[in-house]
C-alpha cells in the first residue's frame, strides 16, 4: 500500500461530525508562516493580495468570514474588509479569516487567516498567515504542485522567517470545545500538526522554529545558524526522500513526496526524522503548552506538549548498506535507490539486480545511493 492509499484508508477516522452532520474536526492540509513587521502598510498590502488570490481560486467554496464577529462572506464584504485593514494604523490589530465554513461552529475545508503584530512591539512579536486546504487535493494530478506553489507564494509575499506545512486536524473557528479531539488524534498520529492555537506562538517564535513537518520553512537567518544553505543541502544530499528548494528569503525542505500521518504505534516517518535531526537545534527549547485548559476533556499540558515536540527525536535508522554502489554492481539490499546522474531516478531494486548506468550525465559516473526500504 503506497502513501496515498494508506492516507485515504486512514482519513475517515480523523473526521468527526455532530448529530446534525456539522463537521467539527476535519483532516486538512495546512501552511502556516510567521513573519516580521506585519504592521507596515506594505506588509498589509501583500497579505491582502494573498486573500484576493485565495478568493479568486477558491471563491466558489467560501461562505463565511471573521472580522470582529463571524458573518457571511460576500464580494461586497470582502472589498470592505480589505479596505478597512489597509486603513488601519501601525498599532491597530487586524484579524481576518475567510472560510468555507458558513458558521463559527463548523470546521472548514478551505480557509485563509492572518493576524498582525504592532509597531510598538518592535521586533518582539511575529505576525502569521495560515492557509487550509482539503487533504484530498493530494489526489488530484497537479495537487502537490498546486499546494507547493501556494506555499512558496505565501512565503515570498510576507518574507516568511519560518513556518511549516502538512497534515493537521482542522477545528472550527470556535475551537475550544474540540481541543480534546485534536489532543487525542495527535496521540495517535505523529504527522499531525497541532495548530489550533497558532496565535499563541507569536512571541515564542522570535528566535526559534516550531519544528518540522512535511514541509519546513527556514528563513536565511535560521539557515545561517546551521552553517548556511550549502551546508544544509550537503546534509541532505545523500537522501532521495528529502527535497531542498529555495524561496526568495530562505529554504523550503520537503520530507517525502507526500505527507504521512505517522501512526504512533509504528516507527515515525523516516524522512521526518531525518529533517528533524538536522533542524532540531532551531526548535523551541522550552515551549509553552500547545493548549490552554479545557473543561471538555484532556488537552495538551506541559508534559504531553514536551513529548509532542520530541516526537521525531530519535536516531535515524541506518540501513545495512554500503554508502553507495557503482553502476554495473549487483544491488546489495532490496529497496529504493537513487542516483544524481538522472532526475527522478529513485526506484526499487531487487537484491542482486544490476545497477544501471546513464551515459552523458554531467555528474560523470553513475553512482547509486540508498534511499529507503519502502
Amino acid at each position: 500500500m503506497d502513501t496515498l492509499e494508506k492516507l485515504t484508508e486512514q482519513a475517515p477516522d480523523l473526521t468527526f461530525e455532530l448529530p446534525d452532520n456539522t463537521p467539527v474536526v476535519r483532516l486538512g492540509l495546512i501552511v502556516t508562516v510567521y513573519f516580521k513587521e506585519g504592521y507596515l502598510l506594505d506588509s498589509k498590502k501583500k497579505v491582502m493580495e494573498c486573500f484576493t488570490r485565495f478568493k479568486d481560486e477558491f471563491g466558489q467554496h467560501l461562505k463565511g468570514q471573521f472580522d470582529e464577529h463571524y458573518k457571511k462572506l460576500t464580494d461586497d464584504s470582502f472589498k470592505k474588509t480589505t479596505a478597512k485593514i489597509l486603513e488601519t494604523g501601525p498599532n491597530e490589530q487586524y484579524e481576518w479569516h475567510i472560510s468555507s465554513a458558513a458558521t463559527a461552529n463548523e470546521a472548514a475545508e478551505y480557509s485563509l487567516c492572518a493576524l498582525n503584530s504592532f509597531e510598538v512591539h518592535g521586533d518582539q512579536k511575529r505576525s502569521y498567515l495560515k492557509m487550509t486546504l482539503p487533504w484530498t487535493l493530494l489526489k488530484e494530478p497537479d495537487g502537490v504542485v498546486r499546494y507547493q506553489n501556494w506555499l512558496v507564494y505565501l512565503c515570498n509575499q510576507v518574507k516568511a522567517e519560518h513556518g511549516y506545512g502538512g497534515l493537521s486536524s482542522v477545528l472550527p473557528y470556535d475551537f475550544d470545545s474540540y481541543m480534546p479531539m485534536e489532543f487525542q488524534l495527535a496521540q495517535q498520529f505523529s504527522g499531525l500538526e497541532v495548530d489550533s492555537m497558532v496565535h499563541n506562538f507569536k512571541r515564542e517564535l522570535l528566535n526559534h522554529i516550531k519544528g518540522v513537518n512535511w514541509y519546513t520553512i527556514v528563513g536565511t537567518r535560521f539557515a545561517d545558524q546551521l552553517g548556511g544553505e550549502d551546508q544544509l543541502r550537503h546534509a541532505f544530499s545523500g537522501r532521495g526522500d528529502v527535497l531542498v528548494t529555495n524561496y526568495e528569503y530562505g529554504l523550503i525542505i520537503r520530507a517525502g513526496e507526500l505527507p504521512e500521518l505517522g501512526v504512533i504505534s509504528e516507527q515515525p516517518p523516516t524522512s521526518y526524522v531525518a529533517v528533524n535531526r538536522i533542524l532540531k537545534p532551531l526548535r523551541i527549547q522550552n515551549p509553552d503548552q500547545l493548549h490552554t485548559y479545557s473543561p471538555y476533556g484532556n488537552c495538551f499540558e506541559e508534559e504531553s506538549t514536551a513529548r509532542w515536540y520530541a516526537r521525531f527525536d530519535q536516531e535515524e535508522a541506518q540501513p545495512k548498506t554500503p554508502a553507495r554502489l557503482e553502476a554495473g554492481q549487483p544491488c546489495s539490499v532490496a529497496g529504493y535507490w537513487f542516483t544524481p546522474a538522472q532526475a527522478n531516478s529513485r526506484r526499487y531494486f531487487d537484491q542482486g539486480e544490476t545497477m544501471p548506468s546513464f551515459s552523458g550525465s554531467n555528474w560523470g559516473d553513475t553512482l547509486w545511493y540508498w534511499s529507503a526500504e519502502k
